[in-house]
């Protein structure tokens, strides 16, 4: 027979699985609540509360990446390879960009400060197309 806190264990197991799964297959870096809703989808009794630990956990783990932009929410990814990415500054959609990350930046930074580095982060800010065409401000690109 199982004890409490063994099923409590395999219960916890399972959340944590359930919240990766849902980060793994999705590539639109969702918050917290999109990956509740999403879960309570799949299991209707996972609370706010359990989706939140699970995703600290996992981040803590370094399995997840947390994602933080501003005052918005954080938003989550699995642990890929390096990439940048590109914020709506209207909505808050956070999109990966298909730019190759820049490992000679690093170098020469790396030789310019003394610092070992692990990695850089660049990210761009500006207004999605979604929201462009529902403003009606759709202009071309920079330059």
């Amino acid at each position: 027979m199982q004890s409490i806190s063994d099923r409590r264990a395999r219960r916890s197991s399972l959340q944590r699985q359930l919240v990766h799964r849902i980060i793994e297959a999705s590539h639109d870096h969702p918050t917290a609540q999109s990956v509740f809703e999403r879960a309570r989808e799949q299991m209707p009794s996972i609370s706010l509360g359990t989706v939140y630990r699970n995703l600290q956990l996992l981040v803590e783990q370094g399995v997840l990446l947390e994602r933080k932009i501003g005052n918005r929410p954080a938003r989550y990814e699995a642990q890929r390879q390096r990439h940048y990415h590109i914020s709506c500054v209207q909505c808050g959609a956070l999109e990966d960009l298909s730019v190759p990350y820049q490992e000679v930046l690093d170098r020469r930074v790396q030789r310019m400060v003394g610092y070992e580095l692990r990695e850089h982060r660049m990210e761009f800010y500006g207004v999605c197309p979604r929201c462009q065409t529902k403003s009606g401000s759709r202009r071309g690109a920079a330059g």
